[in-house]
C-alpha cells in the first residue's frame, strides 16, 4: 500500500475524516497537492477537453485548478491494487482507463513544434505510458500549494 497520506476535502474547502462520504478532493499535505477525488469529465476524450475542464473547475472554494503533470499523477498509483490502481477509499469512480497529465513527450513534435504526444497514467494496472494528445482518456485535476 502507498505511504502517501490522504485527507479528504468538501466541497467547503475544509478537511473532512477519512469515514467521510461525501468530499470532493483529496489532499496529499507532504507534497502540497490536493486532487479531484473522481475524474473531472464523463467520458474519455482528448487531451485538450481534459485541459479545458480542468480550468473550468469550481470546487472547494478554488477555481484554479489544472492538469497533474506526470509526476504528481503518478504519486497517484497504487502497486497493490489493480482494476483500479488507485485508493478508491480516497478517489472515486475511477476508470480502468487512462489518465492524462499536462508533461508532454520530448519527441513528439507536430509541424508547429507542439509535443503531439503526452504522458497518460492506466489506473487499471498503474503503469505509465505516453499517447498522441488526440487520443482518449479521462481526467484527474490538481491544484498546487501557493496558487
Amino acid at each position: 500500500m502507498s505511504n502517501i497520506k490522504f485527507i479528504k476535502i468538501g466541497d467547503d474547502g475544509q478537511q473532512l475524516p477519512n469515514d467521510a462520504t461525501d468530499w470532493v478532493a483529496v489532499e496529499l499535505p507532504e507534497h502540497g497537492l490536493t486532487f479531484t477525488g473522481t475524474s473531472i469529465v464523463d467520458t474519455d476524450v482528448p487531451l485538450e477537453q481534459c485541459e479545458a475542464a480542468a480550468k473550468a473547475l469550481t470546487i472547494a472554494g478554488h477555481s484554479d485548478w489544472d492538469l497533474p503533470t506526470i509526476d504528481e499523477l503518478s504519486l497517484l498509483i497504487d502497486r497493490t491494487r489493480y482494476s483500479p490502481a488507485i485508493n478508491t477509499d480516497f478517489f472515486r469512480d475511477i476508470q480502468n482507463d487512462w489518465y492524462w497529465s499536462k508533461t508532454p513527450t520530448a519527441w513528439s513534435l507536430d509541424e508547429a513544434g507542439s509535443s503531439a504526444s503526452a504522458w497518460l497514467v492506466s489506473f487499471y494496472y498503474g503503469y505509465v505510458l505516453n499517447g498522441p494528445r488526440y487520443g482518449l482518456g479521462f481526467a484527474l485535476a490538481v491544484r498546487r500549494a501557493g496558487q
